[in-house]
């Protein structure tokens, strides 16, 4: 809901990190590699109930998120960069809900296919729009993005909110997921009226 207006924050300071990174030859790719290789480390910390860790390698994967969008900027865009960026994301998303499940099987696994469901209906929504975006070519200026981002009531920031809220108070998680479940789903019924709207 606040991505846009967190990137304009953020930006200023991922691209100072970014410069430098690009005159010392670093592909962005790389860069979103090592984001998915500490969410896989995260994914493990969770499921052995390092919560605190896990927080703190939540946070490194959404700075180095930011950074390797910053870093491809500065370069020619590449369409498998976009690709394996957005891949990576939903990769992230899955294995944090999962670890807890990993973790408790009995009391969070439940409530974690509950939330692993919206967050995959709502993502079908998410690439669906995109997808008919850029077939139809409908003109949309979004040039910080390396495909169609479409905004909802539930994005990023709120999703990371709810793991870092999740992994300072894992006895609520069960309750927490099911709220996330709800509001991500609504985020999807928005969406589909958006949709409606804008390809009627």
């Amino acid at each position: 809901m606040i991505d846009r207006e967190l990137n304009r924050y953020t930006s200023g300071h991922l691209d100072r990190i970014a410069n430098v990174l690009y005159g010392k030859g670093v592909d962005p790719n790389w860069v979103t590699l090592l984001g998915l290789a500490l969410a896989f480390l995260c994914f493990v910390a969770l499921s052995f109930g390092l919560f605190y860790l896990g927080l703190i390698l939540i946070l490194i994967n959404r700075f180095l998120d930011g950074l390797d969008g910053s870093l491809a900027r500065l370069g020619t865009p590449r369409k498998f960069g976009a690709f394996f960026d957005i891949t990576s994301d939903f990769a992230f998303y899955a294995l944090i809900p999962l670890g807890f499940a990993v973790f408790s099987p009995y009391e969070n696994a439940l409530p974690t296919a509950f939330l692993l469901a919206a967050f995959y209906v709502n993502g079908s929504g998410f690439l669906t729009e995109a997808i008919i975006v850029e077939k139809y070519n409908i003109k949309i200026d979004q040039s910080d993005k390396g495909f169609f981002y479409s905004s909802g009531l539930i994005e990023g920031f709120e999703t990371i909110c709810f793991f870092l809220f999740i992994c300072f108070f894992p006895n609520f998680y069960a309750n927490a997921a099911y709220i996330f479940f709800t509001v991500t789903l609504l985020t999807h019924v928005i969406r589909v009226f958006k949709s409606f709207k804008r390809f009627l």
